[in-house]
């Protein structure tokens, strides 16, 4: 018959001495259940330790290209006697892989300062690109009479596209056209962005205008229908703003 530990205490507990039994058989197995909570702790930090010493052995492998390959044994013979030969012909191993660390750092920042060099001569040729185009719209704005080209350009530079080749066009719509045709396009289409012929009244004086009652902050929030709603007074009031 088989008693629990609960069991065998409450006997204890109902003969003579038992207390003091009772609390030598606690002792015992308390120092049984550390015994064996120090042996669990042993093995795993010997299984950690294993663990770890594999897989430093498996980085080595990787290192000397030796992971995976089915005759590990005849790579690691010819290995060692090629360690030797080096050994015999007056060269240390290691310090051929302490220069091989110098090269390859030295590699690196070479390739690093070959990076930022790339990399600041393309982005200085991409601003003389952008400073090309740009002068190119603007004297197309010029051309066309365009009332504030440095403002018209900033509607105009979302239009603009450049290519692998450096090449500009003017995107209108689904169309690409050159800029010199795509500002003239849409300075037709946008007439509120022309200057207007000054008139010259009796007596040889230039006509005054009427201030307009149209910013460009206005115009910019407008739609193309509400423009031409109210280009009448667009026409008469923006251009002389701008002039």
């Amino acid at each position: 018959m088989k008693y629990t530990l609960e069991q065998i205490y409450d006997a204890l507990d109902k003969i003579e001495d038992g207390q003091t039994m009772k609390a030598d058989l606690q002792d015992a197995i308390h120092k049984v259940r550390e015994e064996a909570a120090k042996n669990r702790t042993e093995k795993n930090k010997a299984r950690d330790e294993a663990d770890k010493n594999l897989a430093e052995m498996n980085k080595i492998l990787e290192k000397l290209n030796l992971r995976g390959n089915e005759d590990v044994d005849a790579s690691l013979d010819s290995m060692v006697e090629s360690l030797k030969a080096m050994q015999s012909a007056g060269n240390d191993p290691r310090q051929l892989g302490l220069q091989m660390k110098s090269l390859q750092k030295q590699v690196k920042e070479l390739t690093d300062k070959y990076d930022a060099s790339e990399k600041r001569a393309k982005e200085e040729h991409d601003q003389r690109v952008r400073t090309a185009v740009r002068s190119k719209v603007m004297d197309a704005l010029t051309q066309g009479k365009a009332v504030k080209p440095d403002a018209m350009y900033k509607i105009l530079e979302g239009n603009i596209t450049i290519d692998e080749n450096d090449n500009a066009f003017y995107k209108n719509g689904e169309e690409e056209v050159s800029l010199e045709d795509g500002v003239a396009q849409w300075l037709k289409d946008n007439q509120w962005a022309v200057k207007t012929e000054t008139q010259t009244g009796a007596g040889g004086g230039t006509a005054a205008k009427k201030p307009t009652a149209y910013t460009m902050e206005d115009l910019k929030n407008m739609t193309p229908a509400e423009i031409n709603a109210h280009w009448g007074e667009i026409s008469k009031g923006v251009h002389n703003e701008w002039q």
